[in-house]
C-alpha cells in the first residue's frame, strides 16, 4: 500500500527523499484530478494560460511555467471560485458519473488503494445493477464527506469590511485531526519517553481562527488532562491563572504577546506553584528572545526547573496543516509534508519569480497536496524564512524539510507589492489595514485617514500593539465627532476585532504628519527590537 501520510513515528524514521518522491506523486495527481476538473479559478488560470495541467508533474513546474501566484487580493475577490466543486464544470452541471471516475482517478494515482476499491466496487455494483440503490446512496454519503463545506475559517479582511473565510470539508476536518496532534508531540517528544504527562491549556483567542480550533483538537488528543479556555475571553487572565494553579497545568499554548503581557504578568503576581517542567507552545506571531526570557523568568521564579519553548506556524490558509521546531533555537519542522508544501520564492520586480536556493531568503508559499473545500496553490502567505533545507535536522535529526527563522513582511509597501494588500498582527487578529481604511474613506464626514499600528508602551517593543486611526473630518476639527468616533470604532471593531483609538486632526496637521506629497497611507511604528 502507498503511503499518503505520515504519522509523528513515521516522520522520525523517513528521509527527505522518499518525502519528494511522494510530494511529486501526490501533487501531480492533486492537480490533474482535483484541481484541474473541480478547481474554478485554477481551471480557468489553465485555460487561459494555454497551459496542459497534465504537464505539472511536481511544485517547481509552477515556476517552470510562471503560473501565477496567488495573493490575498485575488483570493478575496474569488472566494466561491476557490472551493473545489465536482458537480459543475464551466458553468454547466457535470454527470454524476463522471464525478465519480474523476474521484476514482484520483484515490488511484494518488495511492489511495483503500479509497479506490471502495469507490471503484460501488460504481461497478451501480453499472451492474447488483444493490445499485444502496451503492448510490453509499456514493452519495462519499462525496458529502468528501466535498460538502461543514466549517470556515477567517482569513484577512476584504473591502467590504467583512473577513474571508477559508472552508473545511468533513474530509478536510479529519486530515487536520490526524495532523495537528503532531505539533504537539513535537513540543514533548524529549520528556514523554521518561512517563511525563502534559495537563495542557489552550490560551489562544477563540474565534473561527485556525490558531484556537487545531490546538483544540491536538491537545485533545495527546494531553492527560485539557483545560481548553480562550486567551481575552470570558475568563479574565487572573481566572486563568487559578485555573491553572487548580489544574496543575504543565502546557500552554498561546500568542507570545498575550502570554508575556496578561497571562504571565498575571502569574507573576499571584499565588502560584510552577510544575517542574512546563512547555509552551507558541504561534500567531514572530517569537522574540525577550518576549520568551520573561515568560520563563516568571516560571522560574515559580519553581519551574525546566521550559521547553516551541514555535507552531501556519495560516489560516493552510487549513490542514502546520510547521513547528523541534527546538525553540531550532528549525520549523513540515509535519504534514504531504498534505501541504511550504516553498520559498523570490519574487523579481517585473512581477516574475523564482525558487530560491536552500540558503537564499524567501518569501513562504502555499501550495496544497490534498483536502478539499478551498484549495490553493502558489499562495503567497506574507511571511519570510531566512532559508530552508531538505535534509537532517542539526537538532533533533529528523530528515525532512525544514525551514528557519519565520518572520512578517512588516513594511506596508512592501506588502503592498508582495501580497496585494498590507495586514498586520494587532493583539492576535490578522488587520487588513488596506481594506481599513477603505471603509473608513467611505464615510461620508471623513476627508483622509492614516491607520498606525503602535504599542501600548512605546519604550517597550514587547508590549501589546494598538490599533490608532488619526482622521481627518471634511468639515471644522472644532466641531462635535463623538457619533463619528463610535462609528469609526464599530467598523473597526466589527471587521478586526479591535477597538481603536481615533484621533480627529486638521487635514493640514495629518499632512504633515504622514509626510505630506509622499502620504504614507498605512504606518508601522511600533519600536524594532534590539
Amino acid at each position: 500500500m502507498t503511503r499518503t501520510s505520515y504519522t509523528f513515528e513515521e516522520l522520525k524514521r523517513t528521509n527527505h527523499r522518499e518525502i519528494k518522491e511522494l510530494q511529486d506523486r501526490k501533487f501531480k495527481a492533486f492537480i490533474r484530478y482535483q484541481v484541474w476538473p473541480n478547481h474554478p479559478y485554477y481551471r480557468q488560470m489553465f485555460k487561459r494560460l494555454n497551459v496542459d495541467p497534465f504537464n505539472i508533474t511536481c511544485v517547481e513546474d509552477w515556476g517552470k511555467y510562471q503560473l501565477p501566484l496567488i495573493k490575498k487580493i485575488d483570493y478575496k475577490d474569488n472566494l466561491r471560485s476557490f472551493v473545489l466543486n465536482p458537480s459543475e464544470v464551466d458553468g454547466a452541471p457535470r454527470p454524476p458519473a463522471e464525478i465519480v471516475r474523476t474521484l476514482m482517478s484520483y484515490t488511484k494515482n494518488a495511492g489511495y488503494d483503500e479509497d479506490y476499491k471502495f469507490i471503484r466496487g460501488k460504481g461497478v455494483r451501480v453499472k451492474l445493477h447488483a444493490g445499485a440503490k444502496k451503492a448510490m446512496e453509499d456514493l452519495k454519503e462519499r462525496m458529502t464527506y468528501q466535498y460538502a463545506p461543514l466549517q470556515f475559517w477567517l482569513s484577512s479582511g476584504r473591502a467590504s469590511g467583512l473577513p474571508s473565510p477559508v472552508f473545511l470539508t468533513r474530509y478536510d476536518y479529519d486530515l487536520l485531526n490526524r495532523n495537528c496532534v503532531k505539533v504537539g508531540q513535537m513540543a514533548v517528544d524529549p520528556w514523554v519517553k521518561g512517563g511525563w504527562e502534559l495537563i495542557s491549556m489552550n490560551l489562544f483567542p477563540y474565534a473561527p481562527h485556525l490558531g484556537w480550533w487545531a490546538v483544540n483538537l491536538g491537545l485533545r488528543q495527546m494531553s492527560k488532562f485539557y483545560v481548553a479556555t480562550s486567551a481575552g475571553g470570558a475568563i479574565p487572565s487572573e481566572k486563568l491563572v487559578e485555573l491553572a494553579k487548580v489544574f496543575k497545568a504543565n502546557g500552554f499554548a498561546g500568542m507570545p504577546s498575550y502570554l508575556r503581557n496578561r497571562f504571565f504578568r498575571a502569574m507573576s503576581e499571584a499565588d502560584f506553584q510552577a510544575p517542574e517542567k512546563v512547555v509552551l507552545l507558541l504561534a500567531g506571531e514572530k517569537i522574540y528572545p525577550p518576549v520568551v526570557d520573561d515568560m520563563v523568568q516568571i516560571l522560574s521564579n515559580k519553581g519551574a526547573k525546566e521550559v521547553r519553548v516551541i514555535g507552531g506556524y501556519a495560516s489560516s490558509e493552510s487549513k490542514i496543516s502546520f510547521a513547528v521546531q523541534c527546538d525553540y533555537k531550532g528549525p520549523y519542522h513540515n509535519v504534514s509534508p504531504l498534505e501541504m508544501s511550504f516553498e520559498f520564492l523570490r519574487v523579481n520586480n517585473d512581477g516574475s519569480y523564482e525558487f530560491v536556493d536552500e540558503t537564499e531568503p524567501g518569501h513562504v508559499t502555499l501550495f496544497h497536496m490534498d483536502g478539499t473545500g478551498t484549495v490553493f496553490e502558489g499562495f503567497l502567505l506574507g511571511d519570510t524564512a531566512s532559508k530552508h533545507e531538505n535534509a537532517k535536522c542539526p537538532i533533533c535529526g529528523m530528515d525532512g524539510p525544514f525551514f528557519w527563522d519565520i518572520g512578517r513582511t512588516n513594511d506596508a509597501q512592501a506588502q503592498i507589492a508582495i501580497m496585494g494588500l498590507a495586514e498586520k498582527k494587532i493583539k492576535g487578529a490578522t488587520v487588513n489595514l488596506t481594506a481599513l481604511r477603505t471603509d473608513i474613506l467611505n464615510l461620508p464626514e471623513v476627508e483622509e485617514a492614516q491607520v498606525e499600528v503602535a504599542k501600548e508602551d512605546m519604550n517597550d517593543p514587547y508590549s501589546m500593539d494598538t490599533l490608532n486611526l488619526y482622521v481627518a473630518p471634511s468639515g471644522p476639527v472644532d466641531e462635535d465627532y463623538r457619533l463619528l468616533i463610535r462609528e469609526i470604532q464599530r467598523i473597526t471593531k466589527s471587521s478586526t476585532e479591535i477597538t481603536p483609538h481615533v484621533f480627529i486632526i486638521a487635514f493640514e496637521e495629518l499632512m504633515e504628519k504622514a509626510g505630506g506629497l509622499k502620504f504614507m497611507e498605512i504606518a508601522d511604528v511600533r519600536p524594532k527590537p534590539a
